[in-house]
C-alpha cells in the first residue's frame, strides 16, 4: 500500500470533483491545469485504482472515486478541526467559514451584515454560496447551513433562528380593482400568483386552528420568488409568502397584508429558519462566532416579524 498521498493531493481531487474540470480548480489555487490533471494520475497511481472520467466537457467519478471522495472529505474535516484546535484563541477565531444559504434570504438577511462581521473578527474569511439546493457539508466541506422549512430528522445539530411566519398580500392597486378577499374560498377566484417548487406549483395551506390546502391559480408562476414579488408590486395579483422576504414591501405600503384573521402557510407543518452544522464534539470557534454575530443580528422575534 502507497501511504505518499499528501493532503493537497486529497483536496486536489475533492475540488476536482466538486468544479467537475482542471482549469477552475487551477485557476483557484493558482496552478496550471496540467499539472491538476499529472497530479491526479499521480494521485490514481499512488491509490492503485481509477478514480476519474475524464470527459471532453467535464470530469466524474468512477465507482472507486465516489468512495474515495467519501472517506477523503473526512480525513480533510478532521484536519481542519484539528488545525483549528492548534491555531485558534477563543477570543480570535480565525480561518474560512464555508456558508451555503437559500438564495433570497442570503440577499436580504445575510449579504448586509458581511461587512460588519468581517470588521468585528479580522482574521476570518467568507465563503458564501448562495442556492436554494441542499448541500452535503461532509461531501461539501460545508461549516454552516442555514435552512428554511419543516426540520428533518438529521445527525446536524441545529441553531433556530425564527419560526418562519407567511403573510398574505397584495398591491393597493389589485385590491381596489378586484377587492379583498375575506374568506380562503374567496381565494379561488382571485389571481394568485405561485411559487413553482421541485414539486411542482405550491399548495397554500390556509386556516384559523388548522391548516387546510387550497390549489390556487394564476397568470403568473416562477420559480424565483423575487420575480412574484415583483408581480404583486406591480398589481398583477396575490403573494403567500414568508414575511422576512417581503417585509419592506409591506412597510414600504407596496404590499398591503390581507386576511390578517387567517394562517397561511406553504406546508401543514411549522418551518423554521434554522443554522445547521456538523454534530462535532466541539464546535469550532469561527462557527460559532458566526452563528452567535446572526442571532444577534436577528433578534427574538426576528427584526422582520417585529
Amino acid at each position: 500500500m502507497n501511504y505518499d498521498v499528501s493532503l493537497l493531493d486529497i483536496k486536489l481531487f475533492l475540488m476536482t470533483h466538486q468544479f467537475g474540470n482542471f482549469s477552475e480548480v487551477a485557476r483557484r489555487l493558482d496552478m496550471t491545469p496540467s499539472s491538476v490533471s499529472r497530479k491526479m494520475n499521480q494521485l490514481e497511481e499512488k491509490v492503485g485504482t481509477k478514480l476519474l472520467h475524464r470527459h471532453t466537457r467535464a470530469i466524474s467519478l468512477t465507482e472507486e472515486g465516489i468512495a474515495f471522495a467519501k472517506h477523503s472529505a473526512e480525513i480533510i474535516r478532521q484536519y481542519d478541526l484539528v488545525s483549528q484546535r492548534i491555531e485558534q484563541k477563543a477570543d480570535s477565531p480565525r480561518g474560512t467559514v464555508k456558508i451555503s444559504a437559500p438564495v433570497a434570504f442570503a440577499r436580504l438577511h445575510i449579504s448586509p451584515f458581511l461587512s460588519e462581521l468581517l470588521e468585528l473578527y479580522p482574521l476570518l474569511n467568507l465563503e458564501i454560496h448562495q442556492t436554494d439546493s441542499f448541500m452535503d457539508p461532509a461531501q461539501e466541506a460545508i461549516d454552516l447551513l442555514v435552512r428554511i422549512g419543516v426540520p428533518q430528522n438529521s445527525s446536524m445539530r441545529m441553531k433556530q433562528f425564527a419560526t418562519q411566519n407567511y403573510v398574505m398580500a397584495a398591491s393597493p392597486s389589485y385590491l381596489k380593482l378586484h377587492g379583498e378577499p375575506k374568506t380562503p374560498e374567496e381565494l379561488l377566484g382571485h389571481n394568485c400568483l405561485v411559487f413553482i417548487g421541485t414539486k411542482g406549483l405550491q399548495r397554500w395551506f390556509i386556516g384559523i386552528e388548522q391548516l387546510d390546502a387550497f390549489d390556487v391559480s394564476g397568470s403568473l408562476y416562477s420559480n424565483n420568488a423575487d420575480t412574484l414579488v415583483s408581480g404583486a408590486v406591480g398589481g398583477s395579483g396575490i403573494v403567500l409568502f414568508p414575511s422576512w422576504l417581503i417585509n419592506e414591501e409591506l412597510k414600504a405600503g407596496k404590499l398591503v397584508a390581507i386576511m390578517k384573521n387567517y394562517r397561511g402557510s406553504t406546508s401543514a407543518e411549522q418551518q423554521t429558519v434554522s443554522a445547521l452544522y456538523l454534530n462535532t464534539d466541539k464546535l469550532a470557534p469561527k462557527v460559532r462566532v458566526v452563528i452567535d454575530f446572526l442571532a444577534k443580528k436577528y433578534g427574538s422575534p426576528c427584526y422582520w416579524d417585529r
